[in-house]
């Protein structure tokens, strides 16, 4: 395939991956680069980790073989900023990263509205390894250039018939590949139709507000698990308009906008050059749509407006792909969350924020920061490694009609009174598909999950789940999931409500629910950094319903 573009000119000295040329920034504008102190970059290049041995080496580099090096550019994406990189002999980085958006080389989909006409949806790709965002972890179980997930959206209404038509484009589907679709409870018709043409057809409620689902089959080779198909099925998203608003294609337009307070991204553009940089939204700018088909490089840092609400929506792409997987601890752009929000001053009422439809690809940190008295609908993730997690649901938040696809902890369920209904989560080979709390300041009162869809799980561990754990060996990878420390109180004023949970296959632990000691050397430790001591004698008191 010719459609990968190298866009990281990478050298290898003493079996290490470095980036090739150093640059800097002396500016710190808003609408611009967030820099550490000074405003710049260090001039010092970061080693990316060794890679295993001559023969995976070798191995790699035929790997990256399928991948185009035309017009290669420099990206340094994996300088260190203050010497924060992790260097982890487990995680391989591509020669030459994948640039997207890509096409699927795995799907093609039409679509057909009620008596309406067929039309074509363009299906993306993201390949697993293929970024410096999502490189390759020698431990997670998957192959290189083998697992991958497309994507498609497709624009419905409620009450609306939705038929598809999906061609794989290696091989026709046969009766014997047992083409499904999961969440296997959906009322989706399925069938294979002639030239191997998979036939799927499904009438969205009339509460519709968005639905995703998988294709799922298997040829006993491939299928599913390693060649996803996920279907989003949106609402409409009418665009806003007005002389408030201002169209973005380039992220030249991204000035002198004291004028507007509504942005819309339309094509594909990187909010700063390079597309591994946050885009530090001014704060007069509340709302943000991402149109359709928009794809978008890079991370929104929004700073603090006073305590208004802010919206993030539309169908488009927030794509992470050209940030640095080494650097996802370090602070402020490299680490950042691809929705990152200003701290609010002491004494201050906090910034809110609605997300709505939006796709997260890529991401080299999480999905989002803490979310406080918010609201997330139909938004899509998929997140590859360790720390590449979901949605972290503080106070009074709602959380529905999601997909999110994690190598961490995909529903922290952090805070009180908060909502999740209708997630499907397939979640990779770390991390807890609902999580209750790193610490001990998870209260979890009034919470309630209604409508959990587990489509997949890819745990390789724990082989032998027990108590004596003396450091996290996989305790974190469960359905339930805590982690939290002595002095805990967790739905002692009024208990959680977790219900209508559906594991589409036996998980290898269903509950892994612990009062732990603080794991305070752990560099890589969703308590980003917080090891607050605490008494080992207190108690600890978890309380859930079913």
């Amino acid at each position: 395939m010719n459609n990968g573009i190298a866009h990281a000119q990478l050298r290898i000295k003493n079996g290490l991956l470095i980036c090739s040329r150093a640059w800097r920034d002396s500016t710190r504008p808003v609408g611009a680069h967030r820099r550490d102190g000074g405003g710049q970059l260090s001039g010092s290049l970061a080693t990316v980790p060794p890679l295993m041995n001559r023969s995976y080496l070798l191995a790699l580099l035929l790997w990256a073989g399928f991948i185009s090096v035309a017009s290669a550019q420099t990206n340094c994406a994996c300088m260190a900023t203050n010497g924060c990189a992790l260097v982890e002999s487990n995680i391989v980085y591509p020669v030459s990263a994948l640039s997207y958006p890509m096409i699927s080389d795995q799907y093609a989909v039409g679509y057909k509205l009620g008596n309406g006409s067929w039309s074509n949806a363009p299906v993306h790709i993201s390949y697993y390894g293929g970024t410096l965002a999502s490189p390759f972890n020698t431990n997670s179980g998957y192959l290189p250039n083998n697992t991958s997930m497309s994507f498609v959206s497709i624009p419905a209404a409620a009450n609306t018939e939705v038929h598809l038509r999906v061609t794989n484009l290696n091989s026709g589907f046969v009766a014997s590949d047992n083409v499904s679709v999961r969440p296997s409870t959906l009322p989706v018709t399925v069938n294979v139709g002639g030239q191997g043409v998979g036939e799927l057809s499904t009438t969205t409620a009339s509460d519709f507000n968005g639905e995703q689902f998988l294709l799922w089959w298997s040829d006993g080779t491939n299928g599913g698990t390693n060649r996803a198909l996920v279907f989003f099925l949106d609402p409409p998203y009418p665009p806003p308009i007005g002389t408030n608003v201002q169209t973005i294609t380039t992220n030249t337009a991204l000035t002198n906008l004291t004028n507007f307070d509504t942005l819309i991204f339309q094509g594909t553009f990187q909010l700063v050059d390079g597309g591994f940089g946050d885009y530090c939204v001014p704060t007069n700018i509340t709302k943000i749509f991402l149109a359709p088909g928009a794809w978008v490089q890079g991370k929104l840092y929004f700073t603090y407006s006073g305590g208004v609400n802010k919206r993030v929506y539309g169908p488009g792409v927030l794509d992470g792909s050209r940030f640095c997987y080494a650097l996802r601890t370090c602070p402020k752009d490299p680490g950042d969350h691809s929705l990152s929000f200003d701290k609010t001053q002491a004494q201050s009422p906090t910034d809110t924020f609605t997300l709505d439809g939006i796709v997260i690809t890529d991401h080299n940190h999480a999905a989002a920061d803490l979310l406080v008295n918010g609201a997330v609908n139909n938004v899509k993730s998929i997140g590859w490694n360790g720390l590449n997690g979901g949605f972290r649901i503080g106070d009074n938040t709602t959380v529905s009609n999601v997909f999110l696809r994690s190598g961490d902890d995909s529903l922290m369920m952090w805070g009180t009174n908060s909502t999740v209904r209708n997630a499907t989560v397939w979640q990779n080979y770390n991390g807890g598909v609902v999580n209750l709390g790193w610490g001990a300041g998870s209260a979890g009162d009034g919470c309630l999950i209604d409508g959990l869809y587990v489509v997949k799980t890819d745990w390789h561990g724990p082989i032998a789940p027990n108590f004596t754990k003396t450091n996290l060996n996989d305790q974190n990878n469960a359905v339930i999931d805590s982690l939290m420390v002595p002095g805990t109180k967790y739905g002692t004023v009024s208990t959680p409500l977790f219900r209508n949970i559906l594991v589409e296959d036996p998980p290898n632990v269903l509950f892994s629910l612990k009062i732990v000691f603080p794991e305070c050397d752990d560099s890589g430790s969703p308590r980003d950094d917080d090891c607050t001591p605490v008494d080992l004698t207190l108690p600890g008191v978890l309380y859930l319903t079913d």
